[in-house]
């Protein structure tokens, strides 16, 4: 019986500790402020490119879906190759380019140009429904009267629906990737109680649903920032305070070196209450935290939990995990990424010195005459052969004093 009873108080006594603990997290949430930390987010395909080509899109609207699509690549420093170009690249190496790229013709054109990706987009739907015939009864009070009444208000909607399919092939891999399929349907509206109001523009709904599509596009393959708000504890107790002043003025690394000292202090000064204790130790896993410092800020967060755990904390540990694990994947794609650059470099190296072993230069021509070669053999090597040949007038006279043929000369001042 005596065991039970004493059972009963520790189960008392934790639940106790717990509600008296939580209700003072519940305080310092409504006493202390909220500050902005960023997570950046890897891009959304694990890709990270310099170069990229777009297949003709098909669809209605689809040349102005591209065009905003290329604006974004551009502005963020990645090259756009258009088809033309492409081909003349890839002419150069007795390569061709169709509208359907398998993964071996992927890998071809990704050893030529880089790291880049082909992406291939298609409209299946962009439609427009206007409706200014629509009205809602809403209830309303005359304060002066004191009496309800009924006010008809007039509705003009314009919606817009945009479907689109998007492809990547990553040509450094030959990848494909399934088709993403992004759906919008952004609405506008005018209200009146004075008569049917005028219906929004299509255009300017259109420009909604394009802006939309654009910025999921461009978290696909860019890394893109997502922001968290978060407490900062500013006692004035132990100098939390004016660390808090400081990072609200941006001033980040005198806000960490302040927490810092504010923590040593607290630890040195029992006479303080726990509470400024954990307060200090969890600025300071928040200060880990705004450095991209994950496991010194969840150290700090532990050590502030263990002395007032709460949901502040815990919220905060989360975050500062989830960064880390973003942080992480960010890391693998820039890895990625620069082993794929080192192999192009690599392969454009090797690429370079073999056209040199096999380009044809005066050299070779005076070599093959001294040796005695046809001359319809020496013509016919130079038509079908990669040349790089100097026919200035210097080399045209080293070229005929070393006895090369004038229909070989010739040639070559046309091959050059």
């Amino acid at each position: 019986m005596k065991l039970q009873i004493k059972k009963g108080l520790l189960a008392l006594l934790t639940l106790a500790t717990l509600t008296v603990n939580a209700n003072a997290q519940g305080f310092d949430a409504l006493v202390n402020p909220k500050i902005n930390v960023n997570l950046t987010h890897p891009p959304g395909l694990g890709l990270k490119i310099n170069k990229v080509i777009f297949n003709p899109a098909t669809g209605y609207y689809s040349d102005q879906i591209i065009d905003q699509i290329i604006s974004d690549f551009v502005n963020n420093g990645v090259d756009v190759i258009d088809r033309e170009n492409l081909k003349a690249i890839l002419a150069e190496h007795d390569l061709n380019l169709s509208g359907y790229v398998d993964r071996n013709s992927a890998v071809s054109i990704g050893k030529i140009i880089g790291p880049s990706a082909l992406i291939s987009i298609k409209v299946l739907r962009c439609q427009t429904e206007q409706n200014d015939k629509l009205y809602v009864d809403e209830k309303k009070r005359d304060y002066q009267t004191k009496k309800d009444y009924v006010e008809r208000v007039f509705i003009a909607r314009t919606t817009v629906f945009l479907k689109v399919s998007l492809q990547t092939t990553d040509l450094t891999t030959g990848k494909i990737f399934t088709a993403r399929v992004l759906d919008y349907s952004p609405t506008l509206e005018n209200r009146s109680t004075k008569g049917r109001p005028e219906l929004p523009s299509e255009v300017a709904v259109q420009e909604i649903a394009l802006k939309s599509l654009t910025s999921d596009v461009h978290r696909m393959f860019f890394p893109w920032e997502e922001r968290t708000d978060l407490y900062f504890m500013d006692d004035k107790e132990g100098g939390l305070k004016d660390a808090f002043k400081a990072l609200k003025s941006g001033l980040i690394n005198e806000a960490f070196d302040l927490s810092q000292k504010n923590l040593e202090f607290c630890k040195n000064n029992p006479q303080l209450k726990e509470k400024i204790l954990a307060h200090a130790y969890y600025n300071m896993g928040m200060m880990y935290f705004i450095k991209n410092m994950f496991d010194q800020a969840i150290e700090n967060f532990q050590a502030s939990q263990r002395l007032r755990p709460g949901s502040i904390v815990t919220e905060s540990i989360n975050e500062c995990n989830r960064a880390n694990s973003l942080a992480r994947e960010m890391q693998r794609v820039d890895d990625k990424a620069a082993i794929e650059i080192e192999q192009s470099n690599k392969q454009t190296l090797q690429t370079a010195k073999s056209q040199a072993a096999n380009t044809m230069t005066n050299a070779d021509v005076i070599a093959l005459t001294k040796q005695k070669l046809p001359t319809k053999l020496i013509l016919q090597k130079i038509k079908t052969s990669i040349c790089k040949f100097d026919t200035s007038t210097d080399e045209l006279v080293k070229l005929s004093n070393a006895g090369v043929n004038e229909d070989v000369i010739l040639l070559m001042m046309e091959k050059k």
